[in-house]
């Protein structure tokens, strides 16, 4: 089920967290910060830094969340954490919260989200295998970019077959790339299937700083809040009015060199040597 509003999302608007998925954008005042139902904050849980492939620090990342009104930041770099590690030991004092994640990949390729970790996941594993070893860091397990047709996103018929081996805690019901077929497509399977799936998460997949364009809503303010919310599968995805200039000739071959040359030989390290050290250039 998804609640459309006929209008944007704003200030004191009523959010139904017994629908997944919000139609409607939630809105953004004129100095750029996301208009936020009362009582709700919200979070974006998938972003890159230039410890893997994307091309901005964590500490960037962390004041344009701040900017734009996002309570909490999820720092998800592919294969390793200590950039977030080292960002969230410094967020403690501000308004916008760090939570640790890593975007996992699999032995096949898909990529699985943790969330909530102090220690790094590791990599080419079955997706089972990878949610239990994010389940036993204290993690929660979240499926990455269903849908999206790319090697790394898993189909439906992919994640019904996961589904008779594990479950998950969440998984990305939306992102800025998902169509509006493919993402209605999506919200029927999660009607059907939302018991063995988790909470409903939303993330920007953010690699250039452009965070919170696909988030998160939960009722409350701390990490601690959003955990209990995910956990009791009481969250609700929303992408808002925020827009972005696209990223310059420049930031897009940083992303893409260290996308298609420096993770897979990082990868390749990890695999042989188990060391996650050493991540960012």
């Amino acid at each position: 089920m998804t609640r459309d509003s006929g209008e944007a999302i704003g200030a004191g608007r009523f959010v139904d967290t017994d629908s997944p998925y919000l139609e409607r954008p939630v809105d953004v005042d004129q100095t750029g910060r996301i208009e936020l139902p009362a009582g709700f904050s919200a979070a974006d849980l998938h972003c890159h830094s230039d410890w893997s492939d994307g091309v901005v620090s964590p500490s960037h990342i962390l004041d344009a969340a701040e900017l734009r009104g996002i309570r909490i930041i999820a720092v998800t770099d592919h294969d390793m954490i200590r950039g977030a590690l080292e960002a969230n030991a410094r967020s403690s004092h501000r308004d916008t919260r760090l939570i640790v994640g890593q975007e996992v990949t699999s032995r096949w390729q898909h990529h699985i989200v943790g969330l909530f970790l102090d220690n790094p996941v590791p990599l080419f594993r079955t997706v089972p295998e990878t949610v239990r070893a994010i389940r036993d860091r204290g993690g929660l397990a979240v499926v990455a970019h269903a849908g999206l047709g790319l090697p790394s996103s898993a189909s439906i018929s992919t994640i019904t077959r996961w589904l008779e081996e594990t479950t998950f805690d969440g998984i990305e019901l939306d992102s800025p790339f998902l169509s509006p077929p493919a993402r209605r497509r999506l919200l029927d399977f999660y009607d059907a299937h939302g018991e063995g799936l988790g909470a409903a998460i939303g993330g920007s997949d953010a690699h250039f700083g452009d965070v919170g364009r696909v988030v998160t809503l939960f009722e409350g303010e701390t990490p601690d809040d959003l955990r209990s919310a995910i956990e009791s599968r009481r969250t609700v995805v929303a992408r808002t009015s925020l827009k972005y200039p696209g990223p310059g000739l420049g930031m897009r071959l940083k992303n893409q060199c260290r996308a298609l040359l420096w993770l897979p030989l990082y990868r390749l390290k990890v695999l042989l040597t188990g060391n996650f050290s050493n991540g960012r250039h």
